[in-house]
């Protein structure tokens, strides 16, 4: 398996998609309005280099192997946490999952199952991003049964592509509640 250093995270208008394919690289998931490319390097010159050629980049997002969102205080939680539920209200739904995975690695108890059930969500929409209807399903339900506890909106809580606004704001409301004094 390739080993990474680098992974970069390019957004781009869906109008451009054309140019990229996944493979053992680069990954394409296909939100509604923009296209998100996860591509891998050795190094950060190889990854840049490789991306300076591409057309119609709207945003980057690097990411070092190894590095992780600091959570040394609320107000970190708390960006972190808006950061989050910003990117997964712009469908940039594997950004959020790798922001609210150091949430739930980081702490411990009822704070890290609402984090876990997050990521889980996020993972759910990647998966139907990626044409993967039947692992979304399954992860959405297992978010679901992890979330239940703390969103507690059954009848309004099913599977939708993008996630409901309500869904989100639940989300937020939550995580800025779990944000410590």
């Amino acid at each position: 398996m390739f080993d990474w250093t680098v992974r970069i995270l390019l957004f781009t208008q869906n109008k451009y998609r054309d140019q990229f394919q996944s493979d053992r690289f680069q990954i394409i998931r296909s939100g509604k309005h923009t296209t998100e490319v996860d591509m891998r390097f050795s190094s950060l010159n190889e990854g840049l280099k490789h991306v300076s050629d591409i057309q119609g980049i709207k945003e980057l997002c690097i990411f070092m192997r190894g590095e992780s969102i600091p959570l040394n205080g609320p107000r970190e939680e708390r960006e972190g946490a808006l950061e989050g539920v910003h990117s997964m209200s712009e469908e940039k739904y594997w950004l959020a999952h790798e922001i609210f995975e150091d949430f739930w690695k980081h702490f411990e108890g009822e704070k890290s199952r609402f984090y876990h059930g997050v990521v889980l969500l996020c993972v759910a929409m990647v998966h139907f991003q990626m044409h993967h209807e039947s692992n979304a399903l399954r992860l959405f339900a297992e978010a679901k049964r992890e979330l239940d506890p703390f969103i507690r909106e059954t009848d309004t809580w099913d599977f939708s592509y993008p996630l409901k606004a309500s869904i989100l704001k639940r989300i937020e409301n939550l995580s800025l509640s779990l944000v410590g004094p």
